[in-house]
């Protein structure tokens, strides 16, 4: 472990990118005293406002929706600023890029490569370069922070900041999608896990801030439980978070986590720490609709 306070810069696309995926790991980061930086490329406002497509769908006439730009903007900025505040994320930063232009620019590296260079990071955080087999925009912005780094590393142009490297790059849920639209399975693998079983409750209210994607509620709960429980089952605990890295590790000696110098000391243990159940049972705030489970018979045959 570093023997010193850390930075850490995490790049997301939209705003619940800045936690769902990986705010647990920040969490502990910042209660261990590390600086964390999170960006998030867009607000999510053409493809991630689901309440404002709704409203559009509904009226069954065409609605204008740069008129709306300005208000859903800051009602997703709000959103994400509450649920980051919950994890102990104060230094939230958001680009204003479009979430429907799919394609990797140089303005968009740019300004990532700006931030870095300002933030300094010893820990690099970002998506899967070629997330759902690359035709997603969440591997768009992973491919621009790539680049990203790289700008970061050099002279620049004009009166640039002073030059940065950064020493360790992590893809958080580098799996998440696979068999979506293409199999890249070839490429995204999971070395490491997070265990966030300590600070999932947390997770489950960030999420619930999100009530523009429907997120309140019962998806929050579903969503730890079906994503973070999962890889957490994996990992032998409660509940974790998955991440791949971009560089091999490189220690002194050979390492062991106190996780692992205990792991499976009984089968009894081993159950036990999988068996944790926290987020589905978590109180949240009066006014989060708490939902019932839906069971339906599918009108399809398969």
């Amino acid at each position: 472990m570093a023997s010193r306070p850390i930075r850490v810069l995490l790049v997301a696309t939209h705003p619940a990118d800045a936690f769902d995926q990986c705010g647990g790991t920040l969490a502990h980061h910042i209660k261990k005293g590390d600086s964390v930086t999170v960006l998030v490329a867009t607000l999510g406002i053409r493809s991630h406002d689901w309440e404002l497509i709704d409203t559009q769908r509904k009226a069954g006439k065409k609605i204008d929706i740069e008129q709306h730009q300005k208000k859903e903007k800051q009602k997703k900025l709000n959103e994400l600023r509450k649920a980051c505040r919950i994890l102990g994320i104060k230094d939230v930063r958001a680009l204003d890029f479009d979430d429907d232009e799919e394609l990797v620019k140089e303005e968009m590296i740019q300004s990532i490569a700006n931030v870095i260079r300002q933030v300094r990071p010893d820990i690099l955080i970002t998506h899967h370069p070629y997330e759902d087999g690359g035709f997603k925009l969440h591997a768009t912005v992973g491919r621009a922070t790539m680049f990203a780094f790289r700008k970061a590393m050099g002279a620049g142009r004009g009166k640039s900041l002073p030059a940065h490297s950064v020493p360790s790059i992590y893809f958080m849920n580098p799996t998440a999608y696979v068999g979506v639209a293409m199999d890249n399975s070839f490429i995204a693998k999971i070395d490491l896990y997070v265990d966030i079983t300590d600070v999932i409750d947390k997770k489950v209210k960030a999420m619930d801030c999100i009530s523009s994607q429907y997120y309140k509620g019962s998806f929050a709960h579903k969503r730890a439980e079906a994503t973070d429980g999962h890889y957490g089952y994996n990992a032998g605990v409660g509940y974790a978070e998955a991440f791949q890295r971009y560089y091999p590790a490189v220690h002194y000696t050979l390492p062991v986590s106190d996780f692992e110098l205990e792991r499976y000391k009984t089968s009894h243990d081993n159950i036990a720490a999988r068996s944790t159940i926290i987020a589905a049972e978590m109180p949240l705030p009066v006014g989060s609709k708490k939902g019932r489970a839906i069971i339906r018979k599918s009108k399809y045959n398969y």
